[in-house]
């Protein structure tokens, strides 16, 4: 059998198939829905009629059958229902279909079954024959309140008759729907299927020619004929591309999770500078808008080294390479390379961000630097009262003493500075074992005095204790703990004018990260303030702010930096806020949850 055959039986069978299906379907769905319907207006007929009712009707025991009858018929007058109104005690009070003396002969209704159903369930709905008209009807029944008491039922009722010849109007409306779909359903795939077969045809062999590669889906290969035929030169060709496919997908996906997570920006730019592809790094260090594809360059990004360096190696077709400043990196120091593309008018840009490696390198020389001072100065002065003392044997003993005391207090110095450059070296390398306690921060005050009252007493400054009571024990290296206090109240007595003074204070507070409770401490000082370019550098070793001033007050510089790792060894954190003239307040927060 020739697929042209085929096609058309199999299409007109189908099609068949489905518009009965839809018939016998839709059919019963339609009287559902309509049966469904009038249910519904029934009771919102009923509803309404209710609440007419109660707000009309006089006290029942001024029930009278002409007053509610005439209002029940002026209600029925607005639809196509019929109403009646039924007293608690069966007593028909009014109806539609009833007037005068037939309305006060009708037979007592409290037995009728819609209204034994809405005295036990609260509505009541039956389809049946009326004993008082001999019309079929849908019976729907509301019982009625006033006052907190009852006093009758609310009923609507529709014909049966309305109904069935609604559902025998849409009934025929869809058969003659189906049928007239059915005939053009089968001219369509009669004409229709000529059209489908030649293009099988013809498909055919240029599938047959293209076999080694390109496709996107596989059929089935169900007979002989030239859909057969076709199918199977389809799912060859298919096989062979999606095996190539899944081997270019797969390097894809390799190329471009090793872009997304560089932190080296790369960027792909054509002959015109035009900007053809950006990793997320590369997003960020050049700050690209969120339209950058096809845009230039220069136009986004207006660098004139960067802009000198891609024509250097347009020129020279070779690979360019320069360190330039970047605005948008946090010190504007990168390692710029661009590669040619081989045969093609494209360049490779991979940016490198050096600043962390340059700010490191300015740390390392700061840091020898101060070592160097550090070390420098109390060794010369070493140096020179001894070789004095050595050369000189008529220096007098009093002056001899004083030279003794002086290098004794400049071995001191040197010695506190080694022992802090040895315990700031043990905590920044983790090598630390914490010997934890429970304890409370009111136990370091006692302690504090005695270490700071004559230094407080000599420049007549008050250290206020502010921790409440009722704070939580935090579980602590005490002798640690203690020296981050020791460093950061010594900085504060420092920098406070005399008869200033130093608050210390603390409260409960929750994590920025999580939930988890910490206690905040706060230590504020009255002293001149640290410059804004200069707060997020005071934790480093040896960093001061006013060098001159800060090595006149003594100390070794290095009193932040380890307070800042105790504080990071006990997954804490330290911070501050300050202004210029207006004091600094050091804030440090130990949660209470790591803690236990």
């Amino acid at each position: 059998m020739k697929i042209r055959t085929q096609l058309t039986f199999s299409y007109i069978g189908i099609v068949l198939m489905v518009l009965l299906a839809v018939y016998f379907f839709l059919g019963e769905a339609l009287k559902g829905l309509l049966r469904d319907r009038i249910t519904n207006e029934l009771k919102v007929q009923a509803a309404l009629t209710r609440e007419f009712l109660i707000e009309a009707l006089p006290e029942k025991e001024n029930f009278t059958h002409q007053a509610i009858d005439a209002l029940v018929d002026r209600l029925g007058e607005t639809g196509n229902v019929r109403l009646t109104f039924i007293g608690e005690e069966g007593t028909v009070w009014g109806d539609t279909e009833r007037d005068g003396q037939v309305l006060i002969e009708m037979d007592n209704h409290l037995s009728r079954p819609e209204v034994q159903e809405a005295i036990k369930k609260g509505s009541g709905i039956q389809n049946r024959r009326s004993d008082t008209t001999n019309i079929k009807y849908r019976y729907y029944v509301l019982p009625a309140e006033k006052n907190g008491q009852s006093i009758g039922y609310c009923r609507v009722a529709l014909p049966m008759a309305t109904v069935n010849t609604t559902l025998g109007n849409l009934q025929r409306l869809l058969l003659y729907a189906i049928i007239a779909g059915s005939v053009l359903a089968i001219l369509f795939g009669i004409f229709s299927t000529n059209a489908i077969v030649k293009p099988i045809n013809k498909l055919t062999q240029i599938t047959q020619s293209i076999a080694a590669g390109e496709s996107t889906s596989r059929v089935e290969v169900n007979s002989e004929n030239e859909l057969g035929q076709l199918s199977r030169h389809f799912n060859l060709m298919t096989d062979r591309v999606q095996e190539q496919i899944d081997m270019i997908s797969l390097e894809n996906q390799r190329l471009e999770t090793i872009l997304n997570n560089m932190s080296e920006g790369v960027l792909l730019v054509n002959g015109a500078s035009e900007i053809t592809y950006a990793n997320p790094a590369a997003v960020v260090m050049l700050n690209l808008p969120e339209l950058y594809i096809g845009r230039a360059l220069i136009e986004i990004n207006r660098i004139p080294e960067l802009q000198a360096l891609l024509m250097e190696a347009e020129q020279t077709g070779t690979v360019a390479f320069a360190e330039i400043r970047l605005a948008n990196l946090t010190e504007s120091e990168a390692e710029v390379t661009i590669v040619p593309v081989a045969a093609e008018s494209e360049y490779v840009i991979v940016i490198h961000d050096v600043s962390h490696v340059r700010k490191l390198e300015r740390i390392r020389a700061d840091f020898v630097a101060n070592v160097s001072h550090e070390l420098r100065t109390p060794l010369t002065t070493i140096h020179g009262y001894a070789e004095t003392l050595l050369n000189n044997s008529s220096i007098k003993n009093k002056k001899r003493k004083e030279f003794i005391v002086k290098i004794l207090n400049h071995s001191s110095r040197l010695t506190r500075l080694v022992s802090d450059l040895l315990e700031l070296a043990r905590l920044e390398s983790g090598d630390v074992e914490l010997t934890r306690e429970l304890c409370h921060l009111n136990d370091f005050h006692e302690q504090l005095l005695d270490v700071f009252e004559p230094v407080l007493e000599e420049a007549d400054l008050v250290l206020n204790w502010n921790i409440p009571a009722d704070l939580p024990e935090i579980n602590v290296d005490r002798q640690l703990f203690m020296q981050v206090f020791v460093n950061l109240i010594d900085n504060a007595i420092k920098y406070t004018p005399d008869g200033g003074e130093i608050d210390v204070s603390a409260e409960k507070g929750v994590t920025d990260s999580d939930t988890t409770d910490e206690i905040v401490v706060h230590i504020k000082d009255a002293g001149i303030g640290i410059p804004l370019e200069s707060q997020s550098r005071v934790f480093e070793r040896f960093y001061r702010v006013d060098k001159g001033r800060a090595r006149k007050m003594g100390g070794t510089g290095l009193g932040l930096a380890i307070a800042k790792h105790i504080l990071l060894c006990h997954s804490g954190q330290i911070w501050l806020e300050s202004e210029l003239g207006q004091g600094t307040v050091f804030h440090f927060a130990i949660p209470l949850g790591k803690m236990s």
